[in-house]
């Protein structure tokens, strides 16, 4: 225990009021942090005094932060948090009922790090959403969006009639940190909350720039009428930062087919730096289906040789959901030359590879280099015979593809070399 605080222990029954706030407060400092602090805060949370109270509740919070965060084990052992687990949440039950609103509050949000959440601490944030106090309508902007996502303490009356109401009322608040806490909520909430798509869509000009981003995110996932975000969004995955851009990427996806109009700029992301912008590209293309251009079609196609595993997986699932028929009719619309390059990968089977070693040796020169490029993809290293013959063809093309794949193989560079 830090040598000051048997101290401040002792002046949290100083008859002076300001230096038992004092002494509650100090208690909770990082630099103070001890599992032996609890049992007497505790006892101060039955002070007469509002302040004290808070500044004791304020302490227990941080304690048991510090007690289960990554240093929890330099503060207290695995046993001192189940022995105070039970009274700290005891404490903070009753002063849900405190006659003071910022201790309510307060002990609310001390639950929900206890991961101890009901009805009871909705309610004192639904109380605390409609204060006269910004600080707190912050707050409880705030708890909502983290009840809404955090499956530690999830707070499902947040999808609620209530729940939607008051973050509709939020939107609304004259605070910019206000609003975005609830669009955040909102966007978690997801279909569920689509009685506030009205208010969503307001915010979408509203004068800050991020609450104008997170009214795109969030209309993104509120179904029918989500277009209306697809300016916004699109802005955000040319121009904005890499967080901006994933976020922008993964409510398209939500968007599915009704993000067609921004087919562009997802053919544009599948060159994006940032992998997740890449493989969310990639599923919102999926997700367009038979309806897919057929520019966007070949850019996923070329995409099957993304450097990162999670992209290529990405591109395998939407050619595969796009379907071999569909994929068939646009290269059925492409050049020869074009088709070469773009024809896809995916679908095929070890026990295929018979059927394409014999391809190439058809007299179509297409079907050969398909045919080399393919068993490349496959892995077929029976077929390093057949390949090697290749390096012979006359279709410069199939040559470079043969050399590409043996390459690929492993085969050494010398034995390998395109012959002219």
């Amino acid at each position: 225990m830090h040598p000051e605080n048997s101290n401040l222990i002792q002046q949290l029954k100083d008859p002076n009021r300001v230096q038992r706030i004092s002494a509650a407060g100090a208690l909770g400092e990082s630099d103070r942090i001890n599992s032996k602090s609890i049992p007497p805060l505790i006892k101060a949370l039955q002070d007469g005094h509002s302040e004290v109270r808070l500044a004791a509740l304020s302490s227990l919070k941080n304690i048991w932060r510090m007690m289960i965060g990554p240093l929890g084990e330099v503060f207290s052992s695995g046993d001192e948090i189940d022995q105070v687990f039970g009274p700290l949440n005891r404490a903070m039950r009753v002063c849900l009922q405190d006659e003071n609103n910022y201790v309510r509050l307060t002990a609310a949000e001390g639950l929900r790090d206890l991961y101890d959440v009901d009805n009871d601490v909705f309610e004192v944030f639904l109380e605390a959403a409609r204060d006269g106090d910004e600080s707190m309508r912050r707050r409880a902007a705030l708890a909502l969006w983290l009840g809404a996502t955090d499956q530690r303490a999830p707070l499902p009356q947040v999808a609620t009639e209530p729940g939607i109401a008051v973050l509709i009322h939020l939107l609304q608040d004259h605070s910019k940190h206000v609003r975005n806490y609830a669009l955040r909520a909102v966007s978690s909430v997801g279909t569920r909350a689509k009685a506030a798509a009205a208010a969503v869509l307001e915010l979408l000009s509203d004068e800050d720039e991020e609450v104008r981003y997170n009214a795109a995110l969030a209309l993104a996932g509120l179904g029918p009428g989500a277009q209306a975000a697809l300016p916004l969004l699109i802005e955000m995955i040319t121009q904005g930062d890499r967080l901006k851009r994933k976020a922008a990427a993964f409510a398209l996806r939500r968007m599915a087919s009704e993000a067609k109009a921004a087919t562009p700029t997802l053919i544009k992301g599948l060159q994006d730096h940032e992998k997740r912008v890449r493989s969310r590209c990639a599923d919102t293309l999926g997700l367009l289906g038979q309806d897919i251009e057929d520019e966007a079609l070949f850019a996923l196609i070329k995409s099957e040789n993304d450097e990162d595993q999670e992209v290529r997986s990405a591109v395998q699932r939407a050619l595969e959901a796009i379907g071999k028929e569909r994929i068939a009719a646009a290269h059925k619309s492409a050049g020869a030359d074009q088709a070469r390059d773009t024809y896809p990968l995916v679908g095929f089977k070890p026990e295929e590879v018979p059927g394409l070693r014999g391809m190439l040796q058809v007299p179509n020169a297409n079907m050969r280099a398909y045919a080399a490029t393919a068993l490349g993809y496959l892995g077929a290293r029976e077929a390093i015979p057949d390949l090697m013959l290749l390096l012979h063809d006359e279709d410069e093309d199939v040559r470079r593809r043969a050399a590409d794949t043996l390459q690929r193989m492993g085969v050494d560079e010398g034995e390998s070399g395109t012959k002219g």
